[in-house]
């Protein structure tokens, strides 16, 4: 499932991040995506630091539509986000079954 052990570790007992599919599919750390969402949290008055259930999410961009899918570790990140609109899945399966709904690429409506 991660590109390696570094990954695995950091999701199993680091602090809360986000992990983006590499060309292989497989989940590997982001830390500018990381870094952004804990800011929005954090302005969302919610505490970024929280562990918790993983969450499979599909971000659409706003401004181009596009629908982007990532691995949340802490239930806070990415909850809500300025610059696009979260759906939260409990497996990577779900998340996959309605991203490819979007057709290839994966374009939803443009817009909040």
């Amino acid at each position: 499932m991660f590109c390696g052990p570094f990954d695995a570790d950091l999701a199993a007992s680091g602090p809360p991040a986000v992990f983006l599919p590499d060309r292989d599919g497989l989940l590997r750390f982001d830390a500018d995506w990381t870094r952004d969402t804990w800011n929005h949290a954090e302005l969302a008055g919610d505490d970024p630091s929280t562990r918790g259930a993983w969450r499979w999410v599909l971000l659409r961009d706003h401004a181009t539509g596009y629908v982007t899918l990532l691995l949340a570790t802490g239930p806070h990140l990415v909850r809500t986000h300025p610059r696009g609109t979260p759906q939260a899945w409990a497996t990577r399966e779900m998340a996959e079954s309605a991203r490819a709904a979007y057709g290839n690429p994966p374009i939803g409506p443009v817009g909040p």
